[in-house]
């Protein structure tokens, strides 16, 4: 009798579950829709929780190498502040970093949009004398070519009253713009906040996130979650911070070889290069797009000359930098990680194409564990041609002799 309310209870779970997904796929767009709305309500949560996962590898870092000294210390009130000491220099060091970023940056981009607003008139006077003197060698007339004049009178008068009759919206559009600001940087406040304490007290956190999903979930399916949680942290974090040094690496000497080849706009097309290459694979192709583009509009050649640098640096960090610091961290094939990104970004875009690495190192590891549970470990098959294995002599044995 137990045995078939099982059954029964079982086959109500799966038509259950079966009509759920079926109006899931029904009204697709009305559940993504609820899903981001709840969401958006806890972004200062989920966004506090994400910072909190990124700058906890440091604060790890620092606590268990730098600060070792006093977590194995015998005096208690020492081995208390182990936390609080990796913690402020774990916040000291990221403000640090955006300080640096934002004064280093600002100052070049006035200079960058300074040479551009001389720069581009004087290319487009270039283009016309060009195209010109070509038509001219052509024999082609010069008066098929469009003469634009601008009715300035006419433009005022246009601006003028787009703004007397759009005058409501565009104070209304400033309010929402004013509110938006406002309410971003209150919820920057609350995520930071968020981020701290969840730093602060990382071990209550996770017993309390331990015993509530022991208190709901059977024995059984809680461990199942610990391990796929305990592997998705090690892939997520391997990541990362191997995306992170990899990147600050490459950056810094794309600035360094900028400096010795003395090519313009250094520090910006570094930050450039640096930040894009967080991205695998695609990111640093669209760094060197961006300082090829900024240097072609000031010298074909310097854009040359930065090319070529960037082309080499890059096979020295693929064969030597992203090995060494990055290395086998995700776990991944180099096939496996490309369609990752791909498709990633075809899904969520920039986000999608970061987050497409370490969930597929997830569900790679996942696998290989399948697999090894259902199938007895082999060794991979030697990579020897048939007919070499054919050509080589077999061992013969030796007959004993008989007495």
């Amino acid at each position: 009798m137990e045995l078939n309310n099982k059954n029964t209870r079982r086959i109500l779970l799966i038509i259950t579950f079966t009509i759920l997904l079926f109006l899931i796929a029904q009204n697709l767009t009305s559940v993504w829709t609820a899903i981001k709305t709840i969401a958006g309500f806890f972004t200062p949560v989920i966004v506090g929780l994400c910072v909190a996962f990124v700058l906890n590898i440091l604060l790890s870092g620092l606590e268990n190498h730098v600060f070792a000294f006093m977590k194995r210390s015998k005096r208690k009130f020492v081995r208390k502040l182990c936390r609080p000491v990796s913690l402020i220099l774990t916040l000291l060091i990221t403000l640090g970093i955006i300080v640096v970023f934002i004064v280093g940056i600002i100052p070049e981009l006035v200079d960058l949009f300074t040479s551009l607003s001389e720069t581009i008139p004087k290319l487009a006077g270039d283009l016309m004398e060009w195209i010109e003197g070509l038509m001219d060698k052509f024999n082609i007339a010069v008066d098929i070519l469009p003469n634009y004049t601008i009715d300035w009178e006419r433009l005022f008068d246009t601006i003028i009253d787009f703004l007397t009759n759009s005058s409501g919206d565009l104070v209304g559009g400033a309010v929402n713009v004013t509110t938006s600001i406002l309410s971003g940087a209150v919820n920057a406040v609350f995520s930071i906040v968020i981020a701290v304490y969840v730093m602060a007290k990382k071990e209550r956190v996770g017993h309390f996130t331990t015993n509530l999903i022991k208190a709901i979930v059977p024995q059984k399916y809680a461990d199942s979650i610990f391990r796929i949680s305990s592997i998705t942290y090690s892939a997520f974090s391997n990541f990362i911070s191997g995306q992170l040094t990899e990147s600050l690496i490459l950056g810094t000497l794309c600035f360094i070889g900028m400096l010795i080849l003395r090519l313009p706009n250094a520090v910006i097309i570094s930050i450039a290069v640096c930040i894009t290459s967080i991205v695998p694979i695609v990111g640093a192709f669209v760094g060197v797009a961006i300082g090829t583009v900024l240097l072609l509009i000031e010298s074909p050649i310097k854009a040359l000359i930065f090319l070529s640098f960037i082309l080499i640096l890059q096979q020295v960090e693929g064969s030597v930098i992203y090995p060494k610091v990055v290395g086998k961290s995700v776990g991944l094939p180099g096939l496996i990680v490309f369609c990752a990104v791909l498709v990633g970004g075809n899904i969520g875009g920039v986000a999608g194409a970061l987050l497409g690495v370490p969930l597929s190192a997830v569900v790679y590891t996942l696998v290989k564990e399948f697999i090894n549970t259902r199938v007895p470990h082999e060794p991979a098959p030697e990579t020897v041609p048939a007919a070499a294995e054919e050509s080589q002599p077999k061992p013969t044995r030796r007959k004993r002799k008989t007495k």
